[in-house]
């Protein structure tokens, strides 16, 4: 993997990075808009992914969303496109004879859309919608929930979606103006793997780049650990399970740590021979299951607990995660868990950058993004590999502060259980 990655630096600010993979008769590639959430003023909320619904909708060249689709068709391939906190992704997987149509397709929808009337109308029933989707799927709500108590106030925590009153503010103007302003090609990247020539993409997206605004690309309000948390954030809702998410702020992407801080997660929750999988389910039978998570990102981490069990045990359940958490601070992980553990996230890495295309594509895109160059799988096998006790000791004590955790609970109504005294159960487990 990697060995024949190419970047260059366009004039007009962009990055386009390709692998080519020999014998492949496929590509995978990208178009990335640095616009999000997160970049997007409190009034604009949601409008980043409105557009991105938008840019698809018709182009300049391809009029309408059918004819899209009736070209994406004809190569069996998939065309879409996803917004996240920081960028609006345009993406194909096709034939490596479809590969010229469809950055040609693509292209011409980011560059030159129509933003026509009638369809902003309907995308806006659409989204509305998706939100009601959201609103009804307990897992996602909760998690940005949750993220509000890690980030209050911050744009990070920011629904990418919207709100009613942000989508309703949108019309046809406001609309091409957005993307005029904040279509920028600083910042912007495409990333192509498979059968590609790396120069042939570099002429054929250095015109959808240049059609682009090449403003400053658009700020963002970065992370900072002074920013306080909120120690608990509550709701109550109509179900017959409490749900608990513990959360603290990590390391970011472009610190070596976050190595050790995904294997402190796999020690913690990782799966069923895990600590807190042992604790809470095997020897209590408190919850199905427990997981901790850790992710790292452009200019903040984050490192989270999770578990849904009866409000009569929620108590008990979070003594006995703050136990855990403790265990890691008070004593090196021993040297038989350990070996294993790093071994199971060696391995996984190895089959992980073996498998396919798609992966290959997704740490291409990780890399260029977060970590900002390319990390190659030896490298990254090394530095799992040489995690020691003494560092993830260390990183425990930095990450679990009382002071750095938020601890968001979804409780049924009616649930007696102090919100207040919760928190001091899982601190002095």
């Amino acid at each position: 993997m990697f060995e024949n990655v190419k970047i260059t630096k366009l004039e007009n600010g962009a990055c386009v990075a390709t692998s080519a993979r020999a014998g492949s008769n496929a590509c995978r590639l990208g178009f990335y808009i640095p616009m999000g959430s997160r970049r997007e003023k409190a009034s604009e909320a949601g409008w980043s992914h409105f557009a991105e619904h938008m840019v698809l909708q018709g182009s300049k060249k391809y009029p309408s969303s059918k004819i899209v689709n009736r070209i994406m068709e004809r190569f069996g391939g998939q065309c879409d496109a996803a917004t996240s906190k920081l960028w609006t992704k345009y993406y194909a997987h096709v034939p490596a004879y479809g590969m010229s149509t469809a950055i040609d397709v693509l292209g011409d929808a980011i560059a030159h859309p129509l933003f026509l009337q009638s369809e902003v109308e309907k995308e806006r029933r659409v989204i509305l919608e998706e939100m009601k989707m959201i609103d009804d799927g307990p897992s996602r709500e909760f998690y940005d929930f949750a993220q509000a108590g890690l980030w209050p106030r911050h744009p990070i925590c920011r629904p990418i979606i919207g709100t009613p009153k942000s989508i309703a503010a949108i019309d046809t103007e406001s609309l091409k103006s957005f993307h005029v302003t904040r279509y920028t090609s600083r910042g912007a990247m495409f990333i192509a793997v498979g059968n590609v020539d790396h120069d042939e993409i570099v002429e054929r997206v250095n015109h959808v780049f240049g059609a682009l605004s090449d403003a400053p690309e658009p700020r963002y309000r970065p992370a900072s650990l002074d920013w306080p948390v909120k120690p608990v954030v509550v709701e109550y809702c109509d179900k017959a399970q409490a749900t608990f998410k513990i959360s603290f702020r990590g390391v970011t992407g472009v610190d070596p740590r976050r190595y050790a801080q995904t294997l402190l997660a796999s020690i913690l929750g990782g799966d069923s021979s895990s600590r807190l999988y042992r604790s809470i389910r095997d020897r209590h039978g408190l919850a199905y299951s427990v997981y901790a998570d850790a992710g790292s990102y452009t200019d903040h981490g984050a490192f989270s607990v999770s578990a849904g069990v009866s409000a009569d045990s929620i108590e008990k359940a979070l003594s006995l995660c703050g136990h855990e958490l403790k265990e890691l601070i008070r004593k090196p992980v021993g040297r038989a868990e350990l070996a294993r553990r790093r071994e199971k996230f060696a391995s996984l890495s190895i089959i992980l950058n073996e498998d396919s295309g798609e992966v290959e594509y997704s740490v291409l895109d990780m890399c260029l993004k977060v970590y900002k160059k390319i990390v190659r799988p030896e490298e990254e096998e090394a530095r799992i590999r040489g995690i020691t006790a003494t560092e993830l000791q260390a990183l425990a004590a930095e990450i679990f502060r009382p002071e750095n955790c938020s601890l968001a609970l979804s409780l049924p109504k009616g649930c007696k259980a102090s919100p207040e005294k919760l928190r001091e159960a899982l601190l002095n487990g």
